[in-house]
C-alpha cells in the first residue's frame, strides 16, 4: 500500500510542475471532470454506454466544453466488442464564453482487448461523423492505445489500485480537413485509479493534448459507475 501513496504523490507532483509554465496567450492548466457509467444487460452480450464531461479551459472556470455521450456496445468475442452511438458537444472559445457552437456527433466503436503478465492493453478504433454548427461535414478517425497496471489489490473487499495510460491519435478523414491538415490532434494521459468496489472506482491524471499549432494540458478527475440492467 506504501507503494501505491507514493506513485499518487509523485503524479501530483507532476501534474504541479505541468502547471507552472503556461505559455503566454494559453489557458493556463484546465481541469476536465467526467462521470463514466456502463450498464450492463444482464443474460444477454450487450451494455450501454453513457458519460458526461465538463471541461474546462483553466482548472476551476472557463468552460471549454460539454460533452454527453451514450453507446451501445455488443460483445462479439471475450476480447472483442463493437458499439455504435451519439454525442453532444456544446463548445466555447477561450474567453468569450458567448460564442458557442453546437456538434451533433455519431461515432462507431471497434474494441480490443489483451493481457500482458498482469496489465490490460486495450485498443480503441473509433470512426466519427461530425455535424457542427455554421461548418462543413466533417468525419475523423481516432486510435487509442491504453495500458492498465495493477499497483495494489485486495480481492476479499474487491478493491485495486491501478495506474493508466494511454495515447490517442485524431486524424482528419473528410476531404475539406484533409486539404487543410490531415492531422487533427494526440493525447497524451498519465493517471491512477482506484477501484472502490464492484460498482463504482475514481480515477485522476494528466493529459497533454497537441493540437496542430498549440498543446494544453488538463488534470482530469473522474467517476466510474457499473451496474446492471
Amino acid at each position: 500500500m506504501k507503494k501505491a501513496v507514493l506513485f499518487l504523490a509523485v503524479i501530483l507532483f507532476n501534474f504541479k510542475g505541468f502547471s507552472n509554465n503556461p505559455k503566454k496567450g494559453d489557458p493556463k492548466l484546465g481541469g476536465w471532470y467526467m462521470y463514466f457509467g456502463n450498464a450492463k444487460i444482464e443474460d444477454t452480450k450487450w451494455n450501454i454506454n453513457y458519460d458526461v464531461q465538463y471541461r474546462n479551459y483553466e482548472l476551476l472556470s472557463d468552460l471549454n466544453q460539454l460533452l454527453i455521450r451514450s453507446s451501445i456496445q455488443y460483445m462479439l468475442f471475450d476480447n472483442l466488442t463493437l458499439g455504435t452511438g451519439y454525442a453532444f458537444v456544446d463548445t466555447e472559445q477561450y474567453l468569450k464564453p458567448d460564442v458557442p457552437f453546437i456538434e451533433n456527433r455519431i461515432f462507431q466503436d471497434v474494441l480490443t482487448n489483451q493481457k500482458i503478465a498482469t496489465a490490460t492493453v486495450k485498443h480503441r478504433f473509433r470512426f466519427e461523423q461530425r455535424f457542427i454548427e455554421n461548418q462543413d461535414f466533417k468525419s475523423r478517425f481516432r486510435y487509442q492505445l491504453g495500458l492498465d497496471v495493477p499497483i495494489y489489490q485486495n480481492t476479499e473487499k474487491n478493491q485495486s489500485l491501478y495506474a493508466s495510460f494511454y495515447n490517442e491519435l485524431f486524424i482528419n478523414t473528410d476531404e475539406t480537413s484533409r486539404k487543410t491538415n490531415v492531422f487533427d490532434r494526440d493525447r497524451l494521459y498519465l493517471g491512477a485509479g482506484f477501484k472502490i468496489n464492484q460498482k463504482l472506482g475514481i480515477q485522476v491524471g494528466w493529459m497533454n493534448q497537441m493540437l496542430q499549432k498549440t498543446s494544453h494540458q488538463q488534470l482530469m478527475f473522474s467517476l466510474h459507475h457499473n451496474l446492471k440492467i
